[in-house]
């Protein structure tokens, strides 16, 4: 039985895509009759899946540095000689740049996922630090949007690269699935009123993914109609230091929307979170890699306004599957929220439906695990032949 192991910084993120995708690979592994391990530092999500058979190994690899690097080393060398793995998966660069080599002399199969743009690809050392993602003998990227990033910056990994589209599981996301218990619990926790209209903005409080922007749209809208009853729920972890938290609260009391922005933290029942939404945004103001918070709505058949960049392209058909907007444009988005309230709900309804068929056929959790599990059955078939 061939043993898997998948290297990412932590499982802290309850909705954090990479850790999603993770467990869902690992648990995959399982029922495809691999053995599956995990090494990260921790988190919520590492006791979890405990009962579906999927080990975790516990290593302080979110932590940089030199001398983290250095102890590092020894570490991870008594975890490869205890789970004697046949293929490793990286997921993350300090990981990959801490490892790579170590598993490259032990003549280990490496794959990796490039799961972002990262910063700084045209500095020199910000670009080779970078370049470890691509590395792999196998190099996964997650969208059309990121394999063609790194085909532009990297183009000798090109016959390397595998596109898989990260996946949804449209029967967790499913607007049908949800009961009138779990969504009350939702509208009961934050008080919300049932005719009040929600507009759910779900992503990690950081500067990138365009809380402002929605915070000045929000602005825009109490003026523009100022009978309208709307909410705006922000649903995500804050950073650590909580520092652009600070920054967001200082800018809603200023304009005097403390009762339109609520924080809500992570929550765990997301397919609840969204069932009581009107609209979902999704806002970032750099290209989203894939764009899951767009692709998750959609799969439950909500209104959806994503950034007009990035991964959100190949999940978003303007005014079929949803709607694209101006990213950092306050004043377009909250047109676009006027305008997707103001439609029937006929029309809301089917543009719903579509996004929930597109996300179907062409970025369902299935197809995803079935590309990945095929990635490590070529690797092993061929292991022989890899160039170490």
């Amino acid at each position: 039985m061939a043993k898997i192991l998948q290297i990412i910084p932590s499982l802290d993120q309850i909705n954090g895509g990479v850790e999603r995708g993770t467990i869902d690979v690992a648990k995959e592994l399982i029922n495809s009759g691999f053995e599956s391990f995990i090494l990260s530092s921790g988190g919520d999500m590492a006791e979890k899946y405990k009962y579906k058979g999927v080990r975790h190994f516990e290593l302080n690899i979110k932590r940089k540095g030199v001398l983290n690097y250095l102890l590092l080393k020894n570490k991870f060398l008594n975890i490869l000689e205890e789970i004697n793995p046949d293929i490793i998966h990286i997921r993350s660069r300090w990981p990959a740049f801490c490892f790579n080599r170590i598993v490259k002399s032990h003549r280990i199969p490496l794959v990796t996922t490039y799961h972002g743009t990262y910063s700084g690809s045209n500095f020199f050392l910000k670009r080779r630090y970078n370049g470890v993602m691509t590395q792999g003998d196998k190099v996964i990227t997650i969208s059309k949007f990121i394999d063609d990033h790194v085909r532009f910056h990297f183009p000798l990994v090109k016959s390397n690269l595998v596109q898989i589209n990260r996946g949804i599981d449209s029967n967790y996301f499913n607007l049908e699935a949800v009961t009138e218990k779990r969504k009350e619990n939702v509208l009961s926790k934050f008080t919300l009123s049932e005719n009040s209209h929600v507009i759910l903005l779900p992503a990690r409080i950081t500067s990138w993914k365009g809380h402002l922007v929605a915070i000045e749209a929000a602005n825009l809208i109490s003026k523009m109609k100022p009978d309208l009853n709307f909410v705006i729920l922000f649903v995500g972890s804050e950073d650590e230091k909580k520092n652009f938290s600070s920054v967001l609260e200082k800018r809603i009391k200023k304009l005097h929307l403390d009762n339109r922005i609520i924080f809500c933290g992570n929550l765990n029942d997301m397919p609840a979170v969204y069932s009581i939404a009107d609209i979902v945004l999704s806002t970032s103001i750099q290209p989203e890699a894939f764009g899951r918070v767009s692709a998750e709505a959609s799969s439950m058949t909500k209104p959806v306004i994503s950034s007009n960049h990035g991964g959100s392209r190949e999940i978003i058909e303007n005014g079929m599957t949803g709607w694209l907007v101006e990213p950092s444009n306050p004043q377009k988005l909250a047109e676009k929220i006027l305008e997707v309230l103001g439609l029937s709900q006929e029309k809301k309804d089917s543009v719903g439906l579509n996004a929930r068929r597109r996300v179907a056929e062409k970025f369902s959790l299935k197809e995803m695990l079935k590309q990945t599990m095929k990635v490590y059955e070529d690797l092993l078939s061929t292991k022989e032949n890899i160039n170490y």
